[in-house]
């Protein structure tokens, strides 16, 4: 019989600790420059496997392309990056998404949203409409976790037990 021991449960401390720490990754996005965001973005994204090119362009509106990432080899389906840096509590409407929308669509591209920020009901329709991927404050501090990036991992458990079919393969 093979048996896996696989912990599904979180309990309640598990769940807040796990809380504060997203907290305590947005109090700290909160505290950087707009320049300082922009870079934790690319580095982010470039840690979780994407190549990410910059545009090398000086940005004088919030409509501009900041970088692009390439989602295939050939180049062939580029998705337009813009960073948004906001004050605590803000939220992103549609209007403030359509000069990027506007440009994504001018390119016949898809486009990639992050914010500090929380995105209205409108803009997350508007996004749905010109295929623009959102990521708000609590998304970037998840995915922050989930690839280890600007986080320190106190403790891993591993739980090991045989495989007995394992050597079913060496029996001559």
């Amino acid at each position: 019989m093979n048996e896996r021991i696989n912990k599904f449960s979180v309990n309640s401390d598990e769940a807040s600790d796990y809380e504060n720490l997203v907290s305590q990754i947005l109090t700290r996005i909160d505290d950087l420059s707009p320049a300082g965001f922009e870079q934790l973005i690319t580095d982010l994204l470039i840690r979780m496997g994407y190549e990410v090119y910059k545009n090398a362009k000086r940005r004088t509106s919030s409509s501009a392309i900041q970088g692009i990432i390439i989602e295939d080899r050939p180049g062939y389906k580029p998705i337009y990056i813009q960073t948004r840096k906001l004050e605590k509590g803000s939220i992103i409407t549609s209007w403030n998404m359509q000069s990027f929308g506007d440009a994504v669509t001018r390119k016949a591209g898809r486009g990639l949203l992050v914010t500090n920020a929380n995105f209205s009901k409108p803009a997350q329709d508007y996004a749905k409409e010109k295929h623009i991927i959102l990521i708000d404050g609590h998304i970037l501090a998840r995915l922050m976790i989930v690839h280890n990036f600007c986080v320190n991992i106190k403790e891993v458990v591993e739980i090991k037990s045989i495989d007995p079919n394992a050597f079913n393969d060496y029996d001559i």
